[in-house]
Formats: structure tokens, C-alpha cells, sequence
């Protein structure tokens, strides 16, 4: 579009809004200036009168003689024939033929250089920003310092070049250090005219005017606030320019639309791909392309895919935490930077002249963000340092350590380290919120640097004890939400559990009592035996007198619940614990579940124990219809497990349907699978081994991740119908394939629910003519049996049996039966892992091909 206009000694320069007659600057009203740019414009043709009034005044009320009065003027200075009156209709001019235009100079185009081609993993977000550049003026995009801002917003310029009349450019904002400069840099950096004027805002609102472009404002943190009217004021006077701005904290104002930009994607912690599929990724192909950059001999294959992936997690995609950490690689190695990655604030760096200086390591990114918080922010920012992974709202309140602000004013708090990019904060209805996990380090390096650490200190006991409070609330909500709801929920506070636990186990003994406690549910769905278990015992350890009940009752019972499926020997005595506390302080369904537990331990026995029928008998008095249905379906589970044992065998099935209707009823897939389970145990009971074995096929398509307690008792149970079943290759081999798949399965649970499975790998092993393996493993039963005061169930006593009386029938060779006897011996001494590695040990005569 022409901005410059001349003919014969006249020119007009309509950026500058300056009219020249032989050389000489002509004095000119606003209006009348107004008027003559909008008949230059025209070229020559008509210009209704409407059309002058609404260009030149626009939805101001004028009276028409106001138009015929800056006509005049004109005339008066151009000379009588310039513009000539179309009577009725409007004005036109008359000197087209004679007149030269002259277009403003294109924006200065980007120099976008390599940056602008390559852009890893965002191809969905520059399309979506791609769709917010078309319909809105400002946009804005945020992120953390060196998540790859200014890379997106290039690649975007790159592609929108051939969209604007006159191109696309780029301002570095970064450089500046007094705001008053901002609109000089602007008009400077897109080559404007700027008419000398000593205020440059006036001038490039009057140069942007009829723009067609898209500008990028790059680096805009430090000037947020001064730029915000500039912005704004800029896409209100060029009705056809758009602007993107990169900047770690929004713009906040009208019209502005953000666009936040997360760390690259990364595979998820529990895939499984090849470093193929991992390259598909946008943190790692951007890995690989530096890594490659800083030694072409390097790159990402299944070799070091492991430790490629620890150190993508580790930096949450960060592009330029990636970058750094490819270049140390040649020297540390991809392993190296790994195992090195808590110390990423001093190892992340590289000198690079061209980079700024807050580029050059990760330390000073993180820096230079907390630079520009007030000390408030900076302070809020440091407290919340100390979660370890995600957090709630509440939890966050409760950490920011600043009594003179409420809690309204700790949520603004909150929401302006959000828009600073510092804290993240993902989508769900009830969301959570993280520090990225470099910012997270620095903001606990900068809290320990106080005087003996007691910063540190304080905001590892304020965190202990909002993960006291959140957990207290998971408890409760357990018996009332589904299962997949309340590991949705509460799964990602793992993390925070374990580093409050380590506080508090050194600080605050009744904290760490009280989170062992309320966390065994959480624990137990998630098939963390092990992990449950060692702090729960390390929490017994801290009960003195001054314990309150409710504190020692809760995990007490928790550790029953939890020991009931690893040892009736150990569970017996917390439930009873647990149940002496509950009737003490008058807790009737804390006594019903410690109940439930002692009952449990002295079922399966093939026999109805009398503890098992008096605890059942007063769980029957106590029991409440208004309780939780989860809470009452411990009930169902030992009528059902003491008629089982009663020999009553359809009447269990039949208890044990209703136990899975109501278990499916309330959402606790745990029991669900676990009375599916009883029923295959059930039928093969009857003498259904092939029921059994379609039963407890079909639970272990069920099973999820987090199920590895129950996959584990499934699979040997299952290992049990397999043998059952007969004595033929195609059997043994099946039998064979599971029993790999459980002994895995064991090694994830710490072989803490091994017991069952050894006489079925005992029966595998003296099927296979494996009679060392078979013997040993069946001297390792009966010492486990014995150590931990319980009898088999009827399904382990078949196999126990079947296979001693095969390694009986053996002990006719010479020798055989004193060896046997010694294999026994050996076994009873063997730990878990070294016993249940027998039943795989390849069999004699056998090649290397049977072993699935």
C-alpha cells in the first residue's frame, strides 16, 4: 500500500502526516490531512461523502458543512482543481495521471536461519498457534525459560512469510533496558519512518497503520508491564497486523490470547518401545540431534536407550536442558549425564559466545526467571521447592510459609507463578500443580543455603505435614470412591509421601505414624507390599505412650490388611492389636476390619479354624448397613472363605458370586479379581481343572499394572490348574511359560507372595525328571509353611503331595533317598529368590528350545 505521494512541487508523506509545497512544510489540520490520505488512497476515483465522514470522523455526529470547510482549505493550499466536486454524490481527485505513489518498505524480514527448520515434536503446536495467529490480533506465548519459546515462534514467522502483503519480522526485546526505548526498537527493528518525533510511540502507531504483517517481540519477560499498552495499542491502530510475543509471564491485556508451551514430549515411564519409536518423540529426536552435533560417532539406540529416556524425564523436555546435556555427553558419556543429572544446576552448561549469558548453563536460566519475582513470589516459589512431584491446591497453600497473607491472597500468589511459567498446572477437574524439576532443585539449593539450613528445615516440616492432611483426607475417601478413582487421585503422591515419610521419620514421629497409617490403601491397591510394609514397621518403632490410639489403631490395622496376604503369622498379631485399640476407643468398623484380618489368617486351612468362626461371629454383631459397601465386603469375604473350608464348596461359590456382585457394585476392581480368583481356586477344588484353568486365564487378561499382587497369586494359582490338569508335554510346557511370567511377577513384589507357588514348582520340577529342583523346592514349603504357622490350602496340598509321591517313587535307585533327603534339607535354608529360581532350571535331556 502507498504511503508516499507526489506531483508537480507537491508531496505528501503520509506516515509522517507532513505536506510539502517547493520543498517547504505546509502547515495542516488533522482532519484535513485525514481527508487528503483518503482521497490519495482512492487514486482518482469517487469518494461519497458518507465515506469521507466515516474514514475521517468516524462514528462521531458532524454536521456535513464541517467536510465542505476542509475542502476549501485544501483547495486554497493544492490550488482550485485538485479536487474536483461530483454534485449530489462526493469528490474525487484530478491529478491521477500526474501523480508518482510510493510503497513503504517491506518489514524487515527475519533472519530465520537454522533455528527455523528444525523444530522437533512440535508439529501439533505450531498448528494450533498457526490457528490462534489467524483469528487474533495478540498472541502470546509463555513458557519456562529455555522450554523453546523463541524456536516456535520462528518456525511460525518461517510459514506465515507468504500470508502478510508486507511480510514478517522479528524485534529482540532482550537487549533493552529502558522501557521508554521500546517503541524506537520496534520502528528501528522494522525500518520505519519514524519523523523525528521525540515521543517514537505517536510516529509507529501512524507507521503500522495500514500494515499487513505478523511481528514477533521476542524475549519480552523483563518488559511485560511497560509493553502491555504498546501491544495493545499497536493491533487496535493496524487493523491487519498481528503480533506474537514470547515471554515467560503473559501480557494481561484485552485481546491478548495465550498460548502456553510445554517440554517436549517423552515417552511414558511405563512403555516399552525401541529407540526407533523413542525418536518419534520430540525430546528425544532433539537429543539425538544434538547429540549427534557434538560427536557425530554418538547417537540414540537400544543400547543406551535407558539412560537417553532418565535424562528426558529427568529434564521435563526442557529443549534447552537437552541441549546442554548432549554436549557433555562426548565427554561423560549417555550413561554419565544420567547418573550425574542431580547435580544438572553445575554440569548443564556450555560456552557459547553467541548465546546470552543466562543461556549458557541451566542454573542461570532458572536464574534469570526468579530474577524477575518480587520477593514474595521468590519466596512462595522456594516453599513450594519442596514437593516432590505434583500437588493439590490445598497442599500448596499450606506450604507457603506467609502468615500476613490469607488464602486468597496465596491462590494470586499461586496463579502469578503459573503465568511466570515457574508452576505448571495440568487440565482435570480438580487440578495439580509442579515445579519442572531443574526449577524444582533450585529453589531447594537456594532454601538450603540459609543459616543451618533451617529454611530447608521448616519447609520440609510444613510439607510433612500437608501430606499428613492429604493423606488423612485419601483414607477416608477410600472406603467411598471407586478404585480407579481413588488411584487416579492419589497414585501421583507417591513421590510426596516418600519425602515427607524421610522428614518426619527424623523429626515428627506421630506425622510419620499418622501418614504410614493413612497411606497402607494407597499402598496396598498399588501392590507396594514391600515398600508398605518396611515403613510401616519403621513407624512401629516411633509409638511411645504419647502416641494417640486413633494414630497407632489405623496402622496397625493397615499392616494386618497388608501382611494378610504375605503372612498369616505377622498379620495376626497387628489385627489384634488393631482390634484392642478400636474397641478401646469405641471404633466399631475399625474393630469389624481388624476382625476381618485375624479371621482371614486362619482361613484356607482346609479346615474351619474356631478363631476364624469367633471373629466372624462378632463381625456379624458389629456390622452396620450404613457403612461402606467396600467396608462391608470383608464380611462376605470370610463367609465365603469359611465355608470353603468347611468343605461346603457350592455354598462358597455362591457367597463368592455375591461378594463380586457387590464388589462390581462399588467400584473395587482389587476384589472383584480377587473373588474371580476364589472361584477358579473353587472349581479346581471340585475337581474342574479345566474351569480353573478358563478362569484364571480370563482374570489375567483383567489384570492392569498395578495389580501385580494379585497377578501374582493368579498366575499360581493358575500354575496349580495347569498341573492338574494332566501329565501331558503340551501341559507342562504351558505350565512351564506361566511359571517364567510368575517368577518375574515375584521379583516385582520382592518374592513376598512366593509360598503358594513353590509346591507347584516343586510338582513342575519332578515332572520334568528335575529331582534335586523338586526335592529342594519341597523342603523350602514346608520350612515357610512352619515358619509362618499356617497349613497348605486344599489346592497346594494336591500339588505338594503329587509331587513328593513322584520324588518317593524315584528314591528306589541307589543313593537316591539319602540325597533326597539332603536336597530337602538344603532347600528349607534357601531364600525366597534362590528357591523360586529352581522351578525354571532347564531340564535334563532337554534343549534350550523347550524353555518358553
Amino acid at each position: 500500500m502507498p504511503n508516499s505521494y507526489s506531483w508537480g512541487d507537491i508531496e505528501v508523506n503520509a506516515p509522517e502526516r507532513i505536506l510539502r509545497i517547493n520543498g517547504h512544510v505546509v502547515p495542516l489540520s488533522g482532519r484535513a490531512f485525514d481527508l487528503l490520505v483518503v482521497l490519495l488512497k482512492r487514486g482518482g476515483r469517487l469518494v461519497s461523502k458518507d465515506e469521507l465522514l466515516q474514514a475521517v470522523w468516524g462514528d462521531a455526529i458532524v454536521e456535513e458543512a464541517n467536510l465542505h470547510v476542509h475542502v476549501s482549505a485544501l483547495r486554497k493550499l493544492l490550488g482550485p482543481g485538485v479536487i474536483a466536486t461530483v454534485p449530489g454524490r462526493g469528490y474525487r481527485l484530478t491529478v491521477g495521471h500526474g501523480m508518482t505513489a510510493t510503497s513503504p518498505p517491506a518489514v524487515a524480514p527475519v533472519a530465520l536461519g537454522s533455528s527455523a527448520a528444525i523444530l522437533f515434536g512440535r508439529a501439533q503446536h505450531l498448528n494450533a498457534l498457526h490457528g490462534q495467529l489467524a483469528n487474533h490480533a495478540l498472541v502470546t506465548i509463555t513458557g519456562a525459560g529455555g522450554i523453546g519459546k523463541t524456536r516456535l515462534a520462528l518456525a511460525a514467522l518461517s510459514e506465515a512469510a507468504g500470508r502478510h502483503a508486507d511480510g514478517v519480522a522479528t524485534v529482540d526485546l532482550a537487549s533493552i533496558t529502558d522501557p521508554a526505548l521500546i517503541a524506537v526498537t520496534i520502528i528501528t527493528a522494522l525500518k520505519l519512518p519514524s519523523g523525528g518525533a521525540a515521543d517514537a510511540l505517536p510516529a509507529l502507531l501512524l507507521a503500522v497503520r495500514d500494515l499487513d504483517a505478523l511481528v514477533l517481540l521476542d524475549n519480552a519477560e523483563y518488559l511485560a508491564v511497560p509493553l502491555a499498552p504498546i501491544a495493545s495499542a499497536l493491533v487496535r491502530a493496524a487493523p491487519n497486523l498481528r503480533l506474537m510475543v514470547t515471554s515467560q509471564v503473559p501480557l494481561r491485556v484485552d485481546g491478548e490470547w495465550v498460548f502456553r508451551l510445554s517440554g517436549l514430549d517423552v515417552p511414558s515411564a511405563h512403555s516399552e518401545i525401541s529407540a526407533a519409536e523413542a525418536l518419534r518423540f520430540g525430546a528425544v529426536a532433539l537429543f539425538n540431534e544434538r547429540l549427534q552435533a557434538a560427536d557425530r560417532r554418538l547417537r540414540v539406540d537400544d543400547s543406551n536407550l535407558a539412560a537417553v529416556l532418565e535424562i528426558c524425564r529427568g529434564v521435563d523436555g526442557l529443549a534447552l536442558a537437552l541441549e546442554l546435556a548432549a554436549a557433555r555427553c562426548p565427554v561423560l558419556g549417555v550413561r554419565g549425564v544420567a547418573e550425574r543429572l542431580h547435580e544438572r544446576l553445575r554440569l548443564l552448561r556450555f560456552d557459547n559466545p553467541t548465546a546470552p549469558t543466562r543461556q549458557q548453563t541451566l542454573g542461570a536460566t532458572i536464574a534469570f526467571s526468579e530474577s524477575l519475582l518480587s520477593a514474595t513470589q521468590r519466596h512462595a516459589f522456594r516453599q513450594l521447592s519442596v514437593f516432590t512431584g505434583s500437588f493439590t491446591l490445598q497442599m500448596g497453600l499450606s506450604v507457603m510459609d506467609l502468615p500476613a497473607l490469607d488464602e486468597i491472597d496465596r491462590i494470586d500468589l499461586l496463579s502469578e507463578l503459573v503465568d511466570r511459567s515457574l508452576v505448571t498446572v495440568d487440565a482435570a477437574e480438580h487440578p495439580r500443580y509442579r515445579l519442572l524439576e531443574s526449577g524444582r532443585l533450585y529453589g531447594l539449593s537456594r532454601l538450603g543455603e540459609s543459616a543451618d539450613g533451617e529454611q530447608l528445615k521448616a519447609a520440609r516440616r510444613l510439607h510433612a505435614q500437608a501430606l499428613r492432611q492429604h493423606l488423612d483426607a485419601a483414607w477416608k475417601a477410600s472406603w467411598w470412591l471407586t478404585e480407579d478413582e481413588f488411584v487416579a487421585q492419589y497414585e501421583c503422591d507417591l513421590d510426596n509421601l516418600r519425602t515427607a515419610l524421610e522428614t518426619a521419620m527424623a523429626h515428627d514421629g506421630p506425622t510419620a505414624i499418622a501418614l504410614a497409617g493413612s497411606a497402607t490403601r494407597l499402598w496396598r491397591r498399588l501392590s507396594l507390599h514391600h515398600e508398605a510394609l518396611r515403613q510401616c514397621q519403621a513407624a512401629v518403632a516411633l509409638i511411645d505412650a504419647h502416641t494417640p490410639a486413633e494414630l497407632e489403631a489405623r496402622l496397625w490395622e493397615g499392616m494386618a490388611q497388608l501382611y494378610a496376604e504375605v503372612s498369616s503369622a505377622q498379620a495376626r498379631p497387628a489385627a489384634r492389636r488393631a482390634a484392642d485399640l478400636c474397641a478401646e476407643l469405641g471404633d466399631a468398623q475399625g474393630r469389624y476390619l481388624a476382625l476381618a484380618h485375624i479371621a482371614f489368617s486362619y482361613c484356607g486351612h482346609n479346615r474351619v479354624a474356631p478363631q476364624a468362626e469367633a471373629a466372624f461371629a462378632e463381625m456379624q454383631q458389629l456390622e452396620d448397613p450404613a457403612w461402606p459397601p467396600s467396608v462391608r465386603l470383608y464380611g462376605r469375604k470370610i463367609e465365603a472363605g469359611i465355608a470353603s473350608d468347611a468343605g461346603q464348596l457350592e455354598h462358597s461359590r455362591s457367597l463368592t458370586r455375591a461378594r463380586l456382585e457387590l464388589a462390581t457394585a462399588c467400584g473395587s476392581q482389587r476384589d472383584v479379581n480377587a473373588a474371580l480368583g476364589n472361584l477358579a481356586d473353587l472349581a479346581l477344588m471340585s475337581g474342574d481343572a479345566d474351569e480353573a484353568v478358563r478362569l484364571g486365564r480370563s482374570l489375567l487378561v483383567r489384570l492392569r499394572r498395578r495389580d501385580a499382587a494379585t497377578r501374582a497369586i493368579a498366575q499360581s494359582n493358575l500354575l496349580h490348574a495347569l498341573l492338574a490338569q494332566g501329565e501331558a508335554e503340551t501341559h507342562d510346557k504351558s505350565a512351564r511359560a506361566l511359571a517364567s511370567d510368575m517368577l518375574e511377577t515375584l521379583r516385582q513384589m520382592d518374592f513376598l507372595l512366593q509360598v503358594s507357588a513353590a509346591d507347584a514348582l516343586a510338582l513342575l520340577a519332578a515332572r520334568e525328571g528335575r529331582w534335586r529342583a523338586a526335592a529342594m523346592l519341597l523342603g523350602y514349603s514346608d520350612a515357610s509353611y512352619a515358619a509362618d504357622g499356617q497349613a497348605r490350602e486344599l489346592n497346594e496340598e494336591r500339588a505338594h503331595q503329587a509331587a513328593r509321591a513322584l520324588v518317593a517313587a524315584h528314591t528306589a535307585q541307589p543313593d537316591f533317598a539319602a540325597r533326597a533327603v539332603a536336597w530337602q534339607s538344603e532347600g528349607a535354608a534357601l531364600p525366597a529368590p534362590r528357591a523360586m529360581a529352581l522351578g525354571l532350571e532347564l531340564p535334563v535331556g532337554r534343549s534350550a528350545a523347550y524353555v518358553v
